[in-house]
């Protein structure tokens, strides 16, 4: 039985991939050689922090006049600012706060496992009206497994009791290293790898979970 849905934020209940994409690109292109140092540091990966201290590493590389961590904060700071005006006004992924209403009433907990940084998140979610839908939230710099695991914990859910809605590959990992089920929003098909369970948007989310909910409870779905 399903009794916590957690769901991924940007591109799943916002669609905000493309903004957030665009404002990495704004806040580099006015650095000589910017674009690059972005690309060459989003091969090597990591969220926003991570990303740009790499973009900052190469900017300062041979210059006495620029601070490389000094340049790093600024970077992430202009980059927040950016995504948190895109992601107020952008449209919700279609059938997304209908989809959380109805589960809420079906007596649900309802949480937010995100990328976005966790001292973002709420202001994001208040902005847009979610808060009264959700029981918590938890963003980054924690990776999707860790923060499942806590709802998990908080929740007092085995890994049968739990699933998770999302759109890109670090969703579809976390639910997998968590042991829980994942459904994947393919709106921008962003995963590759094929999910026995996917949605085009959230206007079919609840007739799936309320198909799980009503099938038999599978024996040792999880430990504790």
């Amino acid at each position: 039985m399903i009794k916590v849905v957690v769901f991924d934020f940007d591109g799943t209940l916002v669609d905000s991939n493309a903004i957030k994409q665009g404002c990495l690109q704004a806040v580099v292109a006015n650095w000589p050689g910017g674009p690059a140092a972005l690309k060459e540091a989003q091969v090597i990966g990591g969220d926003r922090y991570r990303i740009f201290a790499e973009v900052a590493r190469r900017l300062a590389r041979g210059r006495d006049d620029v601070d490389e961590r000094a340049l790093g904060r600024r970077l992430v700071q202009a980059y927040s600012q950016c995504c948190a005006r895109g992601i107020m006004a952008a449209k919700e992924r279609r059938g997304a706060q209908n989809a959380l209403m109805r589960l809420k009433r079906r007596g649900l907990k309802l949480w937010i496992a995100s990328a976005t940084p966790a001292n973002h998140l709420p202001e994001l979610l208040r902005h847009r009206d979610l808060l009264r839908y959700i029981d918590g939230a938890l963003g980054g710099p924690a990776s999707k497994h860790d923060n499942l695991r806590k709802i998990m914990k908080r929740e007092r859910a085995v890994s049968s009791e739990v699933i998770m809605v999302g759109d890109g590959e670090d969703d579809l990992s976390g639910a997998r290293a968590a042991g829980i089920r994942f459904i994947a929003v393919h709106a921008e098909r962003r995963i590759g790898t094929p999910c026995p369970l996917s949605i085009p948007d959230l206007t079919t989310l609840v007739p799936l979970i309320d198909r799980l909910r009503a099938r038999p409870a599978r024996r040792g779905g999880g430990k504790r």
